[in-house]
């Protein structure tokens, strides 16, 4: 099959691991270019990969006019000056997350984004989120009107884990001026873009009481600190009359699985929607004789090979414009302007 497109990727570490093999597994693109400022690791990756082209400088491939789009996976505090110099260059844009990590930041790409219309801009939130099946076998649940009017939506997840243990390569994501902030940006994202996706994203934020603490998790390393949140959880209250306690934790001395539950005026389903999770989602309700019932669901998983491939293959899809961004960046802007006011505290 002939190569279609042309990408070219900004970073050298997991995340652009990710999207370099899934990109390779979808087939209609060719990774032409890639840069990294570390000289070992982008040896090291084009060889791997067998890339042709290789820089420490993502500037010099802005030049490349075979380039038809650039994925940008670098740690957040580098997304917007690298986003700005990738559109004023004429190229579509997959963006990581979180896009920006201060809201004068995102209002800047946002201005510039606007300034593009023809040039697609894909944030990646979809990844866990729309892009997959449990989504959309809750929302059509939802849209049946089986569990009535939304009304609340209640969502936790604590963990005990952080970067440190889970990717110590990532471990510069424990510093706000880096990542922005900790679990409430890098797994908010997901949860708003999921459950907010269910209800079309029309409610809009009225107000918002949070918390936040850090200072709680102890490191094997007595000099290593972290100044981003370890746990946090807000109080949403929208224009429709939704509410939605929302709770967040990593390095939080607490295990809580991953857990949603979606309150109607007819009854209620509960889940986890991570697609290495349970498949299940059970639904509560009253039957025609007013009787209290329980169904359990299980979401048809088959066919989904893997989140970040979803991705790639959506980007790749709205390229050739076979499709329409799943997650623009001003729908992903309201997600985390959002995420923003719960750390303003």
């Amino acid at each position: 099959m002939a190569k279609l497109v042309n990408i070219g990727i900004i970073g050298g570490g997991m995340i652009a691991d990710h999207h370099i093999e899934n990109l390779r597994k979808d087939g209609r693109a060719e990774i032409t270019w890639l840069a990294e400022i570390n000289p070992p690791t982008l040896q090291s990756k084009l060889q791997k990969y067998n890339i042709k082209n290789g820089t420490s400088r993502y500037q010099d491939m802005l030049t490349d006019t075979t380039i038809d789009a650039i994925v940008i996976a670098t740690p957040p505090f580098t997304h917007l000056e690298m986003a700005l110099d990738v559109l004023r260059a004429g190229k579509h844009l997959l963006l990581e997350k979180p896009m920006v990590i201060n809201p004068a930041q995102l209002q800047t790409l946002l201005a510039e984004v606007q300034t593009h219309p023809k040039q697609i801009v894909l944030e990646c939130s979809g990844r866990h989120a729309r892009l997959q099946p449990k989504f959309r076998f809750i929302k059509k649940l939802i849209d049946s009107g089986a569990i009535g009017e939304v009304y609340h939506i209640h969502h936790n997840h604590l963990m005990r884990q952080t970067f440190v243990e889970y990717n110590p390569a990532g471990a510069w994501a424990m510093q706000k001026r880096l990542g922005g902030g900790g679990p409430i940006l890098d797994w908010g994202v997901y949860d708003l873009s999921f459950h907010l996706g269910l209800l079309n994203d029309q409610p809009q934020i009225q107000k918002v009481t949070s918390f936040k603490r850090n200072g709680i998790k102890v490191f094997a390393d007595p000099s290593f600190y972290s100044d981003v949140e370890e746990h946090a959880a807000a109080y949403l209250e929208f224009d429709t009359g939704l509410t939605y306690y929302y709770e967040r934790g990593a390095g939080v001395q607490a295990e809580i699985e991953n857990e949603t539950r979606i309150f109607g005026t007819k009854g209620s389903l509960q889940f986890s929607y991570c697609t290495w999770n349970s498949p299940e989602v059970t639904q509560y309700y009253i039957d025609n004789d007013g009787r209290e019932q329980k169904a359990i669901h299980v979401v048809n998983m088959k066919g989904h090979m893997n989140d970040s491939f979803e991705l790639s293959k959506h980007f790749i899809d709205c390229l050739l414009n076979e499709a329409t961004p799943i997650m623009p960046v001003t729908l992903a802007a309201k997600h985390l302007e959002i995420l923003f006011k719960i750390l303003a505290v």
